[in-house]
Parts: structure tokens; sequence; C-alpha cells
């Protein structure tokens, strides 16, 4: 999806004052990142190391494995067009709605994509394909998978590769990340993202965490250099730091469930239950994209118009929960556009 998607604030001649787009946690990135990468800006003199090999010491440290069960990329994205060249002209299956990009990294490497909902996973559920691509938790729903359902889902297909992607793991208060279980199940493959939590997408870093026969076997199609030095930079300082910069989970939750509250008092509007800090709503008037439209030229507000998720309609949209005070002014101006109808 080359134009993109989330924050597309870049194609709209509005100013912004709130961004309910955008994953990415709102308060921006840590001040001590920021002095750090403002002291290594000499380093862009030249070349980063061509695979990031410090970066991936310190990220296989961090989660207890082998330099060589780590593979550190130019963002998640990269790290899903990888896997899928890896095994193109394969067969896969991707629970939807999901993250476009799964689909897009698939079809441009020929595999044969099939689909199911991602609500009717369960222990039970049986794959006939090579892959299985989903998302713990899912974007654009919040919801999520249990350890012990996907432990037995890898138990159940062993010749299947799982390929679960963790971006928004840290956004929820729910035990679910599977990269202590890496050892243990030779067909999963996890995808890490450094970006939403930290707040840096613009840098685009990202990793792959499996076994060291599946790393080799992704690596092989991987150009060098493609994670850059100040990212390389940012990511040592995160894994040095991860335990003084962890999100207030607790806090975004709580801001979330206040806000689904207000909107669910509104009868226009349909809001699905979520386990992080954005969740999807539906209107019941017109489509997502003139409400989209409406908010962002009259109040300066910015949604995530969902209707090109597949199996969604074009009356979805995606909220990620911001700041209390511009939480309240979403509401006001939901309001008036509610009003604006009768």
């Amino acid at each position: 999806m080359i134009n993109g998607h989330g924050d597309d604030r870049y194609l709209f001649n509005y100013p912004v004052k709130a961004d309910f787009s955008s994953n990415v946690y709102y308060e921006g990135f840590d001040s001590g990142l920021q002095q750090h990468l403002t002291e290594c800006l000499y380093k862009l003199n030249n070349y980063p190391e061509a695979n990031a090999q410090r970066l991936q010491q310190a990220l296989a440290g961090w989660h207890l494995l082998t330099p060589g069960q780590v593979l550190v990329t130019n963002g998640a994205t990269e790290a899903f067009y990888l896997v899928a060249h890896a095994f193109r002209q394969k067969t896969v299956t991707i629970a939807v709605p999901a993250f476009a990009e799964y689909e897009d990294a698939c079809q441009t490497n020929d595999l044969t994509v099939r689909y199911v909902p991602y609500d009717d996973l369960n222990a039970g559920t049986r794959f006939d394909t090579d892959l299985v691509f989903f998302g713990n938790p899912n974007n654009p729903t919040g919801a999520i998978l249990t350890r012990d359902t996907i432990t037995q889902l890898l138990t159940a297909h062993p010749k299947t590769i799982f390929v679960i992607d963790e971006a928004y793991v840290d956004f929820t208060e729910a035990v679910i990340s599977m990269a202590g279980a890496i050892d243990r199940h030779p067909n999963l493959i996890i995808i890490k993202s450094l970006t939403k939590t930290y707040s840096i997408p613009g840098l685009r870093l990202g990793y792959i965490l499996s076994n060291a026969a599946l790393i080799s076997k992704i690596l092989a199609s991987k150009m060098p250099w493609s994670v850059n030095a100040l990212a390389i930079e940012a990511g040592l300082y995160i894994a040095a730091h991860r335990d003084t910069l962890k999100l207030p989970v607790s806090r975004l939750r709580k801001d979330t469930q206040e806000l689904m509250d207000q909107l669910r008092y509104m009868q226009e509007f349909s809001v699905w239950h979520t386990h992080t800090n954005f969740f999807l709503c539906m209107t019941h008037r017109f489509s997502a994209s003139l409400l989209k439209q409406y908010l962002l030229s009259n109040h300066g507000l910015l949604i995530r118009d969902a209707s090109n998720f597949k199996s969604l309609s074009t009356q979805h949209f995606r909220i990620a929960t911001q700041r209390p005070e511009d939480n309240q002014l979403l509401i006001k101006a939901l309001n008036t556009w509610i009003n604006g109808f009768s």
C-alpha cells in the first residue's frame, strides 16, 4: 500500500489539533532519547552496520535469545515483506480485518491468500496453508488471542508457520506475548515494532524473532543497511532504558474506556470492545470518509477511515485514544455532527 495509511495528515491542508488516526503513543518520544539522537548525529557521516549487529545483540539480550534468533528491520512493514518473500508462491491464511500490509506483502510475493474472520480464531481452528498471519493485539479491532490458544494452534499445526504481529502488545494489560516461546516452537515467527510504543514512526524500526534457521531463510533476501544509523541508536537507547520507558497502560486503558462509553451513549455509533488504546467504530449516518472530512475541516481532528480493512464497510472508522482534553474535543465535535442532522 504505497500511499500509506493511518496518520495521513500530509494529504490535507488543514491544521490538526488532535490525531486520533495514529496508534502511536501520543506523548511523543522520550526527552532522553531525543538528546541521545542529537548527540549521535555525527554518525550520519558513516555507513551504519550492514545488519544492525549491535542492536541485534541488544534485542537478543532483551528477549533472552541468541543474536541469530533476531533480525532488525526497517519497521515492521519491512519484516512482513521479508517473511512473504522468503515464502513466495506458498499459501497463507490471514485473519481479518487486519493490517493491510500483511495482504499486500503476500500478494506482491505471489502467495495464494485465504481469509478467516479474526473473531472465529480459537484453539480448535484448523489451517491447511503454509503460513498464517494475524495481529496480537489485532489492528484495527484491539482483539487478542491468549497464549494458551496460540500454543495450541502452534502444536496442532507443526508444518504451518505462524507469523504473529505484536506491534501493539505494549498497549494492553493482557499478558499475551509469545516471545518467550521461540525456543519451544520451530513454526513461530514474531514481528515487533519499536515505533508505536516509543513514538518514533519516522525512524522506521522493527524486528523479527524466530529460530535461527527461519531467521537465516528470511535474512537471505534482506538488503544491507536497510536500518539507518539513527534508528539503530534509538533502538540501543530503548533497549538500555526499557524499564523506565514503559507505557502508562492502566491510564491509557482507563481513558480509552471513558471515551468508548461516551461514544456508546451516542446512538449514531457502534463501538467494538478492545484490549488496547484504539478501538473500532461504525457510523450509522453516511460514511466514515465523510465523517473524517467533516472532523478534519471543521474541527481539526483526524480519525482513521477503516474502510480499506478487508471485511469492513465504508462506515467503519478507528479511533486511538489521545489526551483527555483532546478526547473531549472529539466528543464535542461528534455531538455537533449529530446535531447537524436533527
